[in-house]
């Protein structure tokens, strides 16, 4: 009787693996609910929040016990590479003996962690990640977070692939009786839209009213080809006409002071209009990637600066168009426009289990 009891268990066992492992990954599951959402649930900040629940503590927050001790403990501090008082931050994995042990820095909020499980009456110990993170690039927008997705514990690695990216990319991996369980990853491929914001207009200026098709046109030509990692095409812009010395000259030398078209940090031109009430990401142009092109309209040449809004490097969600006369110092500028973006939709919500 014994033996049968035992081949009973163990085939039950059998059975109860089996079926763990056929069931779908944490990445298949928040594929299938990404694909639920009706298309204007993407323009919220965080449409997957209700299956992906991230741990970091908020305001209020009291640590526990067992937090308070990982933070004040040295092996960890030195594993971060910190040598001072720097802030540390503890989050759990809800429900596990398992704790993120990160710290934040840096103009790009670059991240570095370490993982560790803290079980009542052991010793506290350092545990391996499910996979490496030396390649995962923790910083601008994308983290670690330990989190609860689709009701499981799980260590959640990704965010928007650029700063200025509506998609999504995730790995995955659950927190299991046996540790840690088999890793996904997750990529969200999203529409978006582009509509008209503000614009403004040196007065009398009549290039402001005609520019405005083509500074939209400009504007998606911009995203198209940053997407693609191409260079921007000028022709589409130049009524088949060849640019005048004039404007060639601004070009290859752009004036750099404050205000001008060479501006590695330009504001938005706004000729008297009251710029306090203007979100700041969308009042300047970022550095990060702003282009300069000669553009024909109303029957002369002008020098458009075309860029991603925001502050430094940080990329905002408005495209910015700027259109100088030749040869573009600041007194030269005529109009500026912004074009929002919005994520309208996925695309495509492609999943993949990743074998250990």
């Amino acid at each position: 009787m014994g033996r049968r009891i035992r081949a009973g268990l163990a085939l039950a066992l059998w059975a109860a693996g089996a079926a763990w492992a056929a069931a779908p990954s944490l990445c298949t599951r928040l594929a299938d609910e990404a694909r639920r959402l009706p298309p204007d649930a993407w323009a919220q900040p965080e449409p997957l929040a209700q299956w992906l629940r991230p741990a970091r503590a908020g305001a209020g927050h009291r640590p526990s016990p067992t937090e308070r001790a990982l933070v004040a403990d040295r092996r960890w501090r030195e594993r971060l590479g910190l040598t001072g008082d720097e802030a540390v931050g503890v989050s759990r994995l809800p429900g596990t003996p398992v704790y993120l042990v990160e710290h934040v820095a840096g103009t790009g909020n670059c991240q570095s962690l370490v993982l560790v499980q803290a079980r009542p009456g052991r010793p506290v110990r350092a545990l391996a990640p499910p996979f490496d993170l030396a390649d995962q690039a923790l910083c601008m927008t994308r983290s670690a977070v330990a989190a609860r997705v689709v009701g499981r514990p799980a260590l959640v690695v990704g965010g928007a692939p650029a700063p200025a990216s509506p998609d999504r990319e995730y790995r995955i991996a659950p927190w299991t009786a046996r540790g840690w369980g088999a890793s996904c990853s997750l990529a969200l491929r999203l529409h978006a839209t582009m509509a008209a914001g503000a614009r403004f207009c040196r007065p009398g200026a009549g290039v402001c009213e005609a520019g405005q098709a083509v500074a939209q046109r400009l504007a998606q030509a911009y995203e198209a080809d940053r997407a693609a990692q191409a260079p921007l095409d000028a022709r589409p812009f130049a009524a088949g006409q060849a640019p005048d010395a004039a404007v060639l000259a601004a070009l290859a030398a752009p004036p750099a002071g404050e205000g001008a078209a060479g501006d590695a940090n330009l504001a938005l031109p706004l000729f008297g209009a009251d710029g306090h009430a203007l979100d700041a990401m969308r009042a300047q142009f970022s550095n990060a990637d702003p282009r300069r092109l000669p553009v024909f309209i109303d029957g002369r040449w002008w020098l458009a600066v075309v860029g991603r809004g925001g502050v430094g490097w940080r990329e905002g969600d408005a495209v910015l168009v700027a259109l100088f006369a030749p040869p573009g110092g600041p007194a030269d500028a005529v109009a500026s426009y912004q074009f929002i973006t919005r994520p309208a939709g996925l695309r495509e919500a492609v999943a993949r289990d990743e074998r250990r």
